[in-house]
């Protein structure tokens, strides 16, 4: 069926943010009866259950979430299923050879909040005879974009199988203490003489492409030795007046590279500029300030607009996660 059909695209455009379903009337106040009775015949969409509420769901992705689920509750049955989360990759694996000992095949869907259903269902088809199937992740991080369902994050609340702890070496500069902060909900003040971290209010969006230029030009090549080239400049809000074309137009000529945070996947660069704007919006939450502060392997510098105190920014890291995607995996598992 064509997508031209307003039922299934909003289906289709909600997959692509994680949604594997989407309430029936959810669907109804955006798209027409006679598409949602045209899809339904046409068996492109169906009916499903989600937490007691009738639902609909592209008949493709919930084939895949329940054969998934199926395949997941049989390797948990087995003990092959295990979850594995924590900021460190190198940590996550220790703390996976702890669990399983010497000699356990095991298969790593690494950076698992990038893997949704079909890789992961492809993954359960093809593991070998008695490997564990592991799904590792920084559970901190936003979902990925364009990614169908919340895999690991399901997993590890449906309870079914081990849920794993990485280890990480303890971080005591700035820059450590607060991505550790943040990704518990807080935001937490350092001491301004530790430029592992640097934090730049603005009183205004000109402000604030000002100071993104100087950071480049002498406070970061200054204090690290680091040229513009060495900077990735990532804006949270792709669009608006601190937004993806107008830091670049900004920083033209200076060799920094700038890019929508959401784009940057898991991408490490020596230092980094984190832009915010100065007010709360969907890009804008726990999550991706937690990324932000992430891509910088030396230094990051936070531009925002929240105020002096940072009191906006404080709520927004003790408020906000990733929006709830609705999936049934977790359910399911349980069925």
């Amino acid at each position: 069926m064509s997508t031209e059909n307003s039922a299934v695209r909003l289906l289709t455009d909600a997959a692509g943010f994680g949604h594997t379903l989407l309430p029936q009337d959810v669907v109804l106040r955006t798209a027409s009866r006679d598409d949602v009775d045209s899809a339904l015949a046409d068996l492109a969409i169906v009916d499903v259950d989600w937490q007691g509420r009738a639902s609909w769901a592209l008949s493709d992705v919930a084939e895949s979430e329940e054969l998934l689920a199926d395949g997941l509750a049989q390797l948990a049955a087995e003990n092959r299923l295990a979850v594995v989360a924590g900021p460190d990759p190198a940590g996550r694996r220790l703390a996976l050879a702890r669990a399983t000992g010497a000699g356990v095949p095991t298969v790593v869907l690494d950076e698992a909040h990038r893997v949704g259903l079909d890789e992961t269902l492809g993954a359960v088809e093809d593991l070998p005879e008695d490997a564990v199937l592991v799904l590792s992740l920084d559970n901190a991080l936003p979902l990925a974009h364009g990614v169908t369902g919340a895999v690991a994050l399901d997993v590890a609340a449906s309870g079914v199988c081990p849920v794993l702890v990485g280890d990480s070496e303890r971080d005591d500069r700035a820059l450590g203490v607060q991505r550790a902060a943040v990704a518990s909900g807080r935001w937490v003040a350092t001491s301004p003489d530790d430029r592992s971290l640097v934090v730049v209010p603005t009183a205004s969006p000109d402000e604030a492409l000002v100071r993104i230029g100087q950071l480049l030009s002498t406070s970061i090549p200054r204090a690290f030795g680091h040229a513009a080239s060495d900077v990735v400049v990532a804006v949270v809000e792709p669009s608006g007046p601190v937004g993806v074309e107008p830091v670049r137009t900004a920083l033209e000529g200076s060799g920094a590279e700038v890019v929508a945070l959401s784009e940057l996947g898991d991408r490490l660069s020596p230092a980094a500029v984190l832009v915010l704007p100065g007010a709360t919006t969907a890009a804008v939450t726990r999550a991706s300030v937690y990324a932000g502060l992430r891509t910088g392997r030396d230094h990051v510098s936070v531009v925002h607009g929240f105020g002096s105190d940072a009191a906006g920014l404080v709520e927004v890291v003790a408020s906000t996660t990733d929006r709830p995607r609705r999936t049934r995996l977790a359910a399911l598992l349980h069925d």
